[in-house]
């Protein structure tokens, strides 16, 4: 079978040949033009795909002894509910990994839509450059992790050493929940689609 697509009004027919008239303009077949798909390659859409998939945003903070650092993340999510557990993914380059492999902890840090400043505090630069946490409002966890006190919520994680994943450019934690807490005042958690609308 063929595609027919008439010039007119962009009606496609489809057949072995294009229709005696157009069924919404009337025109005749001289009218139509064949439709040649396009080849597809696999992969060439992919990154229009993948946006669309949802996210949140976070902050996934850690400390390296008495280094603080947190970076911004769009990988996280609750696995089990009994036992509770969250996983989050890591650049391996970055010195947030560092400080989970160290500590064996860190906090998930719950981004709300009035929280667009800490996605510029943690995002786009490393902790190694500057300290994210100076003048920042925080607080320590009951492990010492740090959090932010103005983010919508946090959550506090113990990393399952034998559960964690190496793969390509990232690391995997599952991860026990430990404790958390959020704000009564919090407004809606931000997604990456909100953050790349209104950045």
């Amino acid at each position: 079978m063929k595609l027919w697509r008439c010039e007119v009004c962009n009606h496609v027919f489809e057949g072995d040949a294009p229709p005696d008239k157009c069924p919404v303009c009337n025109v005749g077949p001289e009218r139509f033009v064949e439709e040649i798909p396009k080849e597809h390659k696999p992969g060439s859409n992919l990154k229009k795909a993948t946006r669309k998939m949802s996210y949140g945003l976070y902050v996934i903070s850690s400390r390296k002894g008495e280094k603080l650092n947190g970076q911004v993340a769009n990988a996280a999510f609750q696995v089990t509910t009994n036992p509770t557990t969250i996983a989050i993914s890591v650049n391996k380059e970055n010195l947030t990994k560092e400080c989970i492999d160290e500590s064996g902890y860190f906090a998930l840090n719950i981004l709300g839509t009035d929280n667009m400043r800490m996605v510029r505090r943690f995002g786009f630069r490393s902790g190694r450059e500057f300290d994210k946490f100076k003048n920042m409002n925080f607080g320590l966890t009951p492990n010492n992790m740090p959090y932010l006190k103005d983010a919508a919520g946090w959550i506090e994680c113990k990393v399952i050493p034998d559960k964690t994943i190496n793969i390509g450019t990232h690391t995997i934690y599952i991860a026990d929940v430990l404790d958390g807490d959020g704000r009564d005042d919090a407004p809606e958690t931000m997604t990456y689609a909100y953050y790349r609308k209104n950045k």
